[in-house]
């Protein structure tokens, strides 16, 4: 149970971090020794600072002055020892940089994650509708 709650502290600071937009925070959450992989609906995002520059500050900070990202109903899967995968329903609350209007999507997210030095890591999150 320790290594679940682990993980679920890991998915709520991703969580943050995507609201405060924090590139650095943000940065500490991936992997420091696997390739990772962002997937969003429409990009795929290789590395970590792909995943940071161009998704979280070119594609998030750049369409909404806001995001909220909700994670509903989270299951982790213990793959291995140092291996799990999390899928999630989520949904956003944004306003939207150029209009101020709300905005929001739902759908079903990804995550697989693992651990290095004692810490869980992302390695690939993949975001669907």
């Amino acid at each position: 149970m320790k290594e679940e709650k682990q993980i679920s502290d890991l998915v709520t600071k991703y969580c943050e971090t995507i609201a405060t937009q924090n590139i650095n925070e943000f940065a500490s959450l991936w992997s420091e020794q696997k390739e990772n992989m962002l997937i969003s609906l429409t990009t795929l995002y290789i590395g970590t600072k792909a995943i940071c520059d161009d998704f979280l500050i070119g594609a998030i900070h750049q369409a909404y002055e806001t995001i909220e990202l909700i994670a509903d109903d989270i299951q982790i899967r213990m793959i291995e020892k140092d291996v799990a995968i999390v899928v999630f329903k989520y949904h956003t609350e944004c306003i939207c940089r150029k209009t101020k209007e709300p905005y929001g999507i739902c759908g079903l997210e990804t995550q697989v994650v693992v651990k290095e030095n004692g810490q869980w890591k992302f390695v690939q999150i993949h975001y669907s509708k």
